[in-house]
């Protein structure tokens, strides 16, 4: 067997070899940003949901300005935590070589936040959202009117199937066109990027891993700022894999880049969206979780939008998204009813090679409906006629049909593919994931005009055109799936012969690995692709309104991108191109004037405002949106008030521009959910303990119908109730007391509030006793002490010397002992009170007995003063005539302590007692406090500054002295400024007496030389430009940001900047603050852009705001600084285009060959196949068709213009053909220029390695 039949056969056992392999997703560590994910947008025309996530539950809030500036919205957004989001045990003890172990797994959270709101059509705003104290500012424009538009751009990619594996993944280069390529493969090449060893056959991989295929398609997909982006399913590698959503997220709103904060995301699932990864597959997880229930339910989590489509009956599996004139259909393919599988079909029944006896009607065959819905599912739908799924799209693309939109639909099973899944489930070589089953929706999107449908799971790129009626108006099916995972090519017919394309597709129009012939350099130590081949990619879709007469169409133009890496010989990355595929494709359609239909509500539920009233407007009765030429009669007035409590209906008349018009009634249902508003007050009540009870009523605490406040005051009367209303003896021990007062208004919303009462008991009546004060009598005599009748009344006790005296209950007692006698009474139905105490002294001198000791306090001035009587048990003596006197009666401060006085007492006969006492000093005076406010400007270039109580008072005093004088802060720093504090003051005197005073701190920031930024604030798309700090001041760098978000590394005075955004940055100086300058905004210029149009020896250069300057081969053209290049030399010609923001770019060159100067130019070129191309000594040429070549009209050209065809000898070799010697020439390009007959000319350009 020779070599090349060993090869084939090698080939053809790799072929048949199916290889399902599943990759399982981690994040490459996470920043120590308070956002785990960045925000991103989601739209349906004008509404807009902005959506983030943290790891901790932070304070959030988020502020939407217009383009002038003013704010439309401000607020703080809470944040929910999502529960399903967390990692298993499998996922944190995976190993993934090339990895640190867990360097992918983020915190264990995760909190969400997100902001609904409806703005104006077709406006620009900006946006900062704030997390926990830091910021993320981004943009966004609103989707235009249906009515008023001018181009729309949007984006199609499928399949990144995003896990923390692909960081290190490259994946396997399956074979294109030529078939086989770099065999063997060359050891740079495997060094570089490794192959794939399959039954023996080595295969090369691809050049870039997944992580970087992807996030390079991104970058491209970013620089053409689309409306927004359609992703067909497969975002993940595994739905109920959560590392497969932090890589997703960490390429498109995270660490690598931020693609969904400008440019919104209309995504669908996939069938990876319900797989488990290391965590079961499609089985249950280690928590007895169904993996396909929760990989679509974090799907949902991360992407539901707020709709009221009453007819999506599986939460928004599949939901419809009205952009301008474009509307997305957004299917769920994920399961087909009734399920299958390939195990239902015998080989007997098996079809073969082209064969199709049915399209089948499921799409996998890994889990059926009924598990799916056994598990807890809700929210798969089968797809095919009479599911509700069906009968949704039915029904939507009727109303889009009606409405004159553009209609696309996205699912993620391509139906028409020349993939490894496009055979049907009956097919010997069927996979079980096929999307054939989804055929069944063609004959729908023909009726109803659908435009295109993108899907992917083949992961092609592939188009389609199906127009099973055969009116000319098909569909477009485009496999999208390239956006950064495998890397496959068309199937093969592994079975019965596995070298030929299997072309199962008959509708199959181009695919990216078959017709994009490989161009490969040979001429160096490597050989390096230079063109062609399939690669990461997107499709992109720009929408134009143009007008052609009296007709406007809808101008839709379908470019195929592929990523495109260049390399050295070395195989090093040089850069990463985007380029478009030779399949682009343009559809126009016609424009009616489209007459749209309000769809009415059956019925509206309406909240009355603070005013009770509720201003409706026409939007708040449809289900679509209103249109700028409609006008709306109302049969009542659209605003309701509490009168409408009850029910009511309102009648609409819609008119448009055309006179077309639509009546309904809508049932009104007026709520009033706004609970009363009022102010208990907390009282101090007088609380007769003679009576012994107090009532309470709502008045008692100022809550009456005319204090109450409601949006439908006057619209019935208001009902209060008290959880108390009787106050007793047994609440004197219990104070506060709390009662609770409920006011209920007449739609029975209830307002409930606590109020505090104080009782101050009091006795409305007294029980006199006489002696009434005191009494002095001589030992051996008695008193009898009485109690008087002012009102009914019981003895409870009598009590001496706070002792109660037994068996004495009488209203009257004989005593004979000295002491302090008083009676315990109790009023009848009242509480316990107490009678004056009586100070009874028998003594045997003619005075009563001292008092071992008092205590007098010093006043305000620090003086106090006693007298007899205050130094007597009781007062007066039985003898009224004794003289007394004191050693001291009058003390000041110096005299605090206990003193010794002694009273002399003489009566008449002379007779003199001298008794002694002790009198305590004390001071009971705090000091005197007066405080005043401060405000201290805190230069942040400085240190901390110091502060002194006296900095706060304007006076401060004490009647004897103050000791202590502290306050509760003494010192001010950075961490103080911009706040207001309250600073205590405490002043302490000798005696420990404190008085406390507060003032307010006000802490302002001054920062005399503020640190600037300098540079250029223009700069053109690729163009570097220097950020420059300055200052007077001493200061270093903390870090720079832009738009919010740290710029990594970066410490430095100055920063290279090439993108655009607000850069600002963290400073601190020495010793002292940190400090942010202001914001640089600096803007980023796109290069002029375009081809140039050739039309004969006429060169344009598209047209705009440029300066022009043209080049040949090269050189520049003196004089050629015009749009319009009239040439009569051939060569290759290149445009110098400069903007007036001063960016050039030179566009991409165009060949022209002439027959010959003055002459007459030829007809267009006809392509001309030359073979082998690189070739070395001979090539071939053949012209299309019968078209019989004239080698003496053969010429050729090198790319300096320069005829040489003197050089080449040239053989005819068939009435098509000729062979040309081309040893002669150097190495390098060369055109081959034939003129025919007619002027026809053919023209074709081929490579010399030598």
């Amino acid at each position: 067997m020779d070599k090349t039949a060993s090869t084939m056969k090698i080939f053809g056992r790799l072929m048949v070899l199916m290889i399902f392999v599943f990759f399982f997703c981690q994040i490459n560590g996470f920043s120590q940003s308070s956002f785990r994910i960045f925000p991103y947008l989601q739209v349906n025309q004008q509404k807009v949901q902005i959506r983030w996530f943290g790891s901790e539950n932070l304070p959030s809030t988020l502020e939407i300005k217009d383009n002038s500036g003013s704010v439309v919205f401000s607020g703080a957004i809470s944040a929910v935590e999502v529960p399903e989001f967390y990692y298993t045990q499998a996922e944190k003890n995976q190993g993934i070589s090339g990895l640190a172990n867990q360097s992918w797994i983020g915190a264990d959270t995760y909190f969400k936040y997100e902001k609904v709101i409806s703005l104006q059509a077709g406006k620009s705003y900006q946006y900062t959202v704030n997390l926990g104290g830091q910021n993320f500012s981004s943009s966004f424009k609103t989707a235009p009117s249906l009515s008023d538009w001018e181009s729309v751009r949007f984006i199609a990619l499928s399949d990144s199937e995003t896990e923390p594996r692909g960081r290190v993944t490259n994946r396997a280069w399956y074979p294109g066109n030529p078939l086989i390529r770099l065999f063997p493969v060359p050891s740079a090449w495997k060094s570089a990027f490794g192959t794939t060893v399959e039954e023996g056959f080595e295969l090369p991989n691809y050049m870039l891993s997944e992580e970087k295929g992807f996030a390079e398609n991104l970058k491209i997909l970013k620089s053409r700022n689309p409306d927004f982006v359609l992703m067909p399913g497969d975002l993940v590698q595994g739905g109920a894999y959560m590392p497969g959503w932090d890589e997703f997220w960490r390429h498109t709103s995270g660490q690598l880049d931020q693609i969904f904060d400008r440019f919104p995301i209309i995504p669908a699932l996939g069938n990876w969206e319900a797989f488990g990864g290391v965590n079961g597959s499609y089985g249950f997880n280690e928590r007895g979780v169904f993996n396909p229930v929760l990989g679509r339910l974090r799907f949902h989590r991360f992407f539901e939008f707020p709709s009221e489509d009453q007819d999506q009956k599986h939460r928004q599996s599949y939901y419809r998204t009205d952009y301008g004139p474009v509307t997305i259909l957004t299917l769920d393919s994920s399961n087909g009813t009734p399920d299958q599988k390939r195990s239902d079909f015998s080989d007997s029944q098996k079809v073969k090679n082209k064969e199709m006896t049915e399209i089948g009607t499921d799409t996998q065959e890994n889990y059926t409906q009924a598990e799916y819905n056994s598990a807890g599912g809700s929210d798969l739908s089968g797809f095919g006629p009479g599911s509700p799924q069906y009968q949704w799209l039915e029904k939507n693309l009727e109303l889009a049909q009606s409405q004159g939109r553009l209609v696309f639909v996205q699912f993620h099973h391509i139906p028409y593919s020349s993939g490894e899944h496009g055979v049907p489930i009956n097919h010997e070589l069927a996979t079980g994931q096929g999307g054939v089953p989804m055929r069944i929706l063609n004959p729908l999107f023909e009726k109803f005009g659908v435009i295109a449908v993108f899907a992917g799971h083949d992961e092609l790129f592939e188009r389609s055109f199906v127009d099973e009626d055969g009116d000319g108006k098909g569909v477009h099916y485009y496999d999208v799936g390239v956006a950064g995972d495998g890397m496959r090519g068309v199937k093969r017919n592994w079975i019965s012969s596995p070298l030929q394309t299997l072309n199962y597709n008959s509708f199959s129009k181009w695919t990216a690995d078959q017709n994009s012939i490989e161009v490969w350099d040979n001429s160096g130590s490597n050989p390096v692709l230079l063109d062609g081949g399939k690669h990461y990619g997107h499709l992109e879709i720009n929408v134009k309104k143009v007008k052609d007469g009296n007709k406007t169409f809808a101008q839709i133009d379908f470019e195929p991108v592929y990523a495109f890496p260049v390399m050295n010989s070395q195989y090093q990355l040089q850069r990463v191109e985007r380029r478009v595929y030779n399949d682009p494709l343009r559809i126009m359609v016609e424009l009616a004037d489209a007459v749209v239909a309000p769809i009415f509500k059956s019925e509206l539920a309406v909240e009355l405002d603070q005013t009770g009233k509720i201003l409706t407007k026409l939007q708040d009765y449809l289900q679509n949106e209103v249109q700028q030429d409609w006008k709306v009669d109302y049969s009542r007035s659209n605003e309701y008030t509490c009168a409408d409590l009850d029910g009511t209906e309102n009648e609409l008349k819609v008119t448009d521009s055309k006179g077309n018009s639509w009546t309904k009634v809508v049932i009104v249902r007026v709520l009033d959910k706004r609970p009363p508003v009022f102010e208990p007050k907390d009282v101090v009540l007088t609380f007769d303990k003679v009576s012994g009870k107090l009532e309470l009523t709502p008045q008692t605490f100022s809550v009456s119908q005319e204090s109450i406040l409601d949006n439908c005051q006057g619209f019935g009367a208001f009902t209060i109730e008290l959880d108390k209303k009787v106050l007793t003896c047994a609440d004197l021990t219990n104070q506060p007391i709390e009662v609770k007062i409920s006011v209920t208004d007449r739609s029975g919303n209830v307002s409930t509030k606590s109020s505090k009462v104080t009782l101050n008991p009091i006795e409305s009546k007294t029980i006199s006793i006489y002696p009434s004060e005191s009494f002095q009598g001589r030992v051996g005599e008695s008193l009898e002490i009485k109690l008087g009748e002012e009102f009914p009344y019981t003895v409870d006790s009598w009590i001496r010397d706070g002792q109660p005296i037994a068996n004495q209950k009488g209203k009257s007692i004989l005593v004979t002992q000295s002491g302090t006698y008083w009676a315990k009474v109790v009023p009848n139905g009242g509480c316990e009170v107490e009678t004056k105490k009586v100070a009874v002294t028998f003594s045997e001198k003619p005075f009563p007995p001292l008092k071992s000791s008092i205590e007098v306090s010093l006043n305000t001035s620090g003086k106090a003063t006693t007298q007899p009587q205050d130094l007597f048990s009781s007062w007066p003596p039985a003898d009224p005539n004794l003289d007394i006197k004191l050693s001291q009666s009058e003390f000041a401060c110096s005299d605090l302590g206990e003193k010794q006085v002694v009273v002399t007492i003489k009566n008449q006969s002379g007779q003199t007692w001298e008794e002694k006492t002790f009198v305590k000093i004390q001071d009971n005076t705090a000091p005197l406090l007066t405080s005043k406010n401060l405000e201290v400007n805190y230069d942040i270039t400085q240190g901390s500054i110091s502060l002194k109580p006296e900095d706060f008072l304007t006076a401060f005093s004490d009647n004897c002295s103050v000791k202590e004088l502290t306050i509760s802060k003494t010192s001010i720093s950075c961490e103080d400024l911009g706040k207001e504090f309250s600073i205590a003051i405490r002043a302490v005197d000798a005696s420990g007496n404190v008085s406390e005073a507060t003032s307010k701190l006000t802490v302002n920031r001054v920062e005399n030389q503020k640190v600037t930024i300098s540079g250029t604030d223009q700069l053109c798309q690729g163009q570097k430009g220097i950020l420059t700090l300055t200052s007077s001041q001493a200061f270093e760098v903390v870090r720079w940001r832009r738009n919010g978000v740290e710029v990594s590394g970066q410490t430095g005075k100055t920063l290279e900047v090439s993108e655009p955004g607000k850069y600002h940055a963290v400073i601190r100086y020495p010793g002292a603050c940190l400090s942010e300058t202001v914001e640089f905004e600096v803007k980023v210029n796109p290069l002029p852009s375009g081809q140039i149009e050739v039309d004969g020896n006429i060169l344009r250069a598209p047209a705009g705001d440029f300066t022009y300057q043209w080049f040949r081969n090269g050189e520049k053209i003196n004089g050629a600084t015009n749009r319009v290049l009239t040439v009569d030399l051939m060569g290759e010609y290149a445009v110098e285009m400069t903007s007036q923001a001063g960016c050039t770019s030179k566009l991409a060159p165009v060949t022209l060959t002439i027959s010959g100067l003055g002459s007459s130019w030829v007809k267009k070129p006809i392509e001309l196949k030359i073979f082998p191309n690189p070739a070395s000594s001979k090539v071939y040429i053949e012209l299309p068709g019968d078209t019989d070549i004239d080698v003496s009209a053969i010429q050729i050209y090198n790319m300096e213009g320069k005829k040489v065809s003197e050089l080449v000898s040239k053989v005819k070799v068939s009435e098509r053909q000729a062979e040309l010697s081309i040893s002669s020439l150097a190495s390098g390009a060369y055109l081959v220029w034939i003129i025919g007959d007619s002027q026809n000319s053919y023209l074709g350009k081929f490579v010399i390695v030598k």
